[in-house]
């Protein structure tokens, strides 16, 4: 094979990526695109519109390791760009394939629908410079005789650096020749090696301050996560016996059913005696630190610099100090380190419940630090949970995972997009059935963040994921009204039927609705066998109280506020 269509070349170098399924809206420069799909072999799994595109194509690639999603030039590229910004914040990479008019319609200059439509001006370059900024590489294929190259150009540093690319296809570049011979070549999938002599000094000084420590923690966090070191983190936990904790980010990351887990840190948001053990602690291992606002209790953190190991994906800092390494290397190394010098170390099981509330009061209507502490139970190996932003991305950090050992989590943490979960749930749990790596998909959301991204339901019901929603209703964006605005109507949204939302977006498939009002009823539905066998779509409607919040939302919010005020 010496040459290949340019639209295939690429489809196949997906293919060797891992990636089976492509997510998108179709639109008529990427028809003839789409028809490729399924010759190189992958699916094609439309979406209701580019948002929820993008959001599935993350959460796919928060799964399977790379995701993708095609749409068409301006209105559909704009539309997707929400999701492609929150992967490029939190380092999730995904191939954005945009179809772009013909190279003839461009050099003419011609006004094309979707364009900006400017007389003689004919810019069709402004959507890709928007894009330059929420990705680490771009190109547009103007010529087929480089095609490869600049494809494998962009998709070697989407590999890199874990975010998002951007690839512009020509309607007519996409069924031009381009040489095949690179499909020989594999994509750069593994980091360049360290310096060995740097890597064994910074080796050598980590392991010095460990050996000096008295009462040294670690902390993992969502860098661990995209820098794709859970396995070297895992092993570092049993190896050195520390005690450890997790943050939001960091949330699902590692078993909790160690006797040195030590709950979730989240500055002032945290449990008291979390706090304490961590902030006491005179060696502070963090791996994958992310210091943004939420994941920090709005920067109110107590560790300092002096104390602190920052395993990054690039480097790592010791006291303050930046030792341009990478963290993967570095971590086996150490690991390497302690299996021929064991530490002169004792574990130590943590003396404090991580979860402190494991029985809140029984009252008349369901409370949210009632439904945190009871969901974890409910939680079995193998589950996948994925959290919105809001009370439920503050609250699930709350629910025990010591009675399931491979539970995986995550939350949009930093970019916060709410919404966000709904469209990500089908890209999650998608990649999950096909790679065999989920047992049950659990989505937990507030009803102002799904009327956001609501039609995406409908994907979630024709895959047959059978996902179990559980969606908290509020009344309005509690959160928001915790920071500012507690009676303002600004912080309401519509009153909908929940019961009838599946049935509407899926009425031909076998759904279930369940309401939850009380204690009683959560206890009950969470013990049904039936409810827990998950063999179809389900939602779990939770009627709380507009003002009710866990109070570690209560401590954070009111720490945004104060954020807020500065000057």
């Amino acid at each position: 094979m010496s040459d290949i269509l340019v639209g295939a070349y690429l489809f196949e170098r997906l293919k060797q990526l891992g990636v089976k399924t492509i997510f998108g809206v179709p639109g008529d420069y990427e028809l003839m695109l789409l028809d490729l799909i399924p010759e190189a072999g992958l699916t094609w799994r439309g979406n209701p519109n580019e948002l929820n595109a993008g959001y599935a194509a993350d959460g796919y690639a928060r799964v399977n390791g790379v995701g993708a999603v095609v749409t068409t030039f301006g209105p559909g590229e704009l539309s997707n760009m929400c999701g492609i910004a929150g992967a490029y914040t939190e380092f999730v990479p995904v191939v954005h394939i945009v179809g772009y008019p013909t190279e003839a319609a461009q050099h003419g200059k011609n006004i094309m629908h979707h364009s900006l439509g400017e007389v003689g001006d004919g810019k069709f370059d402004v959507f890709h410079e928007m894009s330059k900024h929420i990705t680490c590489a771009t190109t547009v294929l103007h010529d087929p005789k480089t095609a490869a190259t600049e494809i494998d150009r962009v998709l070697n540093a989407m590999l890199y650096y874990s975010q998002p690319v951007y690839i512009g296809v020509p309607t007519d570049v996409a069924f031009l020749k381009t040489p095949a011979f690179n499909l020989k070549v594999p994509l750069e999938t593994v980091l360049p090696p360290n310096n060995p002599a740097f890597q064994s000094h910074v080796v050598e000084q980590i392991r010095g301050l460990m050996d000096a420590a008295s009462n040294p923690i670690i902390i993992v966090d969502g860098g661990a996560v995209r820098g794709r070191v859970l396995p070297e983190v895992k092993a570092l936990i049993e190896a050195t016996g520390y005690p450890y904790f997790v943050t939001s980010m960091g949330k699902g990351s590692v078993p909790e059913n160690l006797p040195t887990f030590g709950g979730v840190y989240g500055g002032i948001a945290s449990f008291p005696d979390t706090s304490k053990a961590i902030e006491s602690s005179d060696r502070v291992l963090w791996i994958g630190n992310y210091p943004s606002d939420f994941n920090t209790g709005e920067f109110t953190e107590r560790v300092t610099e002096e104390v602190t190991i920052d395993f990054q994906r690039f480097f790592i800092k010791i006291g303050g100090v930046r030792h341009d390494v990478k963290m993967k290397y570095v971590l086996e190394a150490l690991l390497a380190n302690l299996k021929q010098n064991p530490l002169d170390y004792k574990m130590k099981a943590v003396t404090w419940e991580p979860y402190p509330l494991q029985h809140p009061p029984r009252e008349a209507q369901l409370t949210q630090d009632y439904l945190w502490a009871n969901l974890g139970r409910y939680f079995r190996d193998g589950d996948f949970v994925i959290a919105e932003t809001g009370t439920s991305a503050y609250g699930i950090p709350g629910s025990s995972l010591k009675h399931a050992k491979n539970v995986q989590m995550f939350n949009q943490t930093v970019f916060g997009s709410i919404g966000f979960a709904t469209g990500a749930a089908v890209g999650a749990f998608v990649a999950g059935k096909e790679l065999g790596t989920i047992k049950r998909a659990i989505l937990v959301t507030g009803e102002g963040s799904l009327q956001l991204t609501v039609q995406a339901f409908s994907d979630l019901i024709r895959h047959e994921v059978n996902a179990t929603v559980f969606l908290l209703n509020n009344d309005g964006y509690t959160v928001e009204r915790l920071i500012h605005g507690m009676e303002a109507s600004y912080n309401k949204v519509p009153t909908w039927d929940y019961g009838s939302l599946f049935q509407a977006f899926g009425p031909k498939f076998k759904t279930k609705y369940h309401l939850v009002k009380t204690p009683d009823d959560l206890d009950a539905l969470l013990a049904d066998a039936e409810f827990n066998e998950a063999s179809c779509a389900q939602i779990v409607e939770l009627i709380l109280d507009k003002h009710d919040a866990p109070q570690t939302v209560k401590t954070a919010t009111a720490a945004v506020e104060e954020f807020n005020k500065k000057k």
